[in-house]
């Protein structure tokens, strides 16, 4: 189980591919600047320095911050939500994309937080979105039962405390002052065995955050994931595990 008072940084990373696939050339030439918010370990933010960009995260967990700090550019160690010192840290800095991966589902006041992180947005830039499907057909088959438990990880992950759907997401990014470029996903088929797959991990106590570097992760990356991706696109409300947005914010 999660406790969330202790020290231990208690998540298992992947890279978020929804996000990274969005990453494009087209979007963003090499050497855009991405603020990645709440990056963890940065398992996501490193992949898109490898694609030539320059990233600089924001991550509360001083373990999961000593890792990021070499995979990224810089990393500013501090709670996302105090926005005072996130004021002090950054400065005049702006960026070409702001990157919440995972982590609106983590707060109170997701509106107001997004309102402040696009403030660091150059003229132009674009944020990139992703949380999790609440209506993906585990959970309908769930509520349908009578079943709200919280769970270690996935959709019902125990620190979750708001819940989107594809609409839902859209309208806070709405109020927020954006425009929807593009809706994307991650699939959720092959997908609802991987809390299996970490539960496995955990029991063997193998030394890993970051299951991206599993071998069975990674066949199933290679090989079913696209197919996977094919087949849950013709409905994305009930087969999206992480609902994915592209947005611009509005010129004033």
């Amino acid at each position: 189980m999660i406790r969330l008072n202790e020290g231990a940084y208690p998540y298992m990373e992947e890279v978020n591919e929804g996000i990274l696939r969005n990453v494009t050339s087209s979007r963003f030439p090499k050497g855009s600047r991405f603020l990645d918010v709440g990056c963890g370990q940065a398992a996501l933010g490193g992949e898109i320095q490898k694609l030539g960009h320059v990233v600089w995260g924001i991550e509360k967990s001083e373990l999961a911050a000593v890792r990021a700090k070499t995979r990224i550019d810089r990393c500013i160690q501090t709670d996302l939500l105090d926005t005072a010192g996130i004021k002090t840290a950054l400065g005049d800095a702006r960026f070409d994309a702001v990157i919440l991966s995972d982590v609106l589902e983590h707060l109170y006041d997701p509106l107001s937080s997004l309102k402040f992180y696009l403030s660091y947005l150059k003229p132009g830039g674009r944020a990139l979105i992703s949380v999790p499907n609440a209506l993906n057909w585990e959970c309908r088959i769930r509520f349908l039962f009578g079943q709200f438990e919280y769970q270690d990880t996935g959709v019902m992950d125990r620190t979750h405390v708001r819940f989107f759907t594809f609409r839902t997401l859209e309208n806070l990014v709405t109020a927020a002052g954006c425009t929807v470029e593009k809706r994307d996903f991650t699939p959720y088929i092959v997908r609802a065995l991987l809390p299996r797959i970490k539960n496995r991990v955990k029991s063997k106590k193998e030394n890993t955050a970051d299951i991206s570097n599993l071998q069975l992760y990674r066949v199933y990356m290679q090989y079913f994931y696209p197919i996977e991706h094919f087949l849950a696109s013709a409905w994305k409300p009930l087969f999206a595990f992480r609902i994915i947005l592209v947005v611009r914010k509005n010129e004033t």
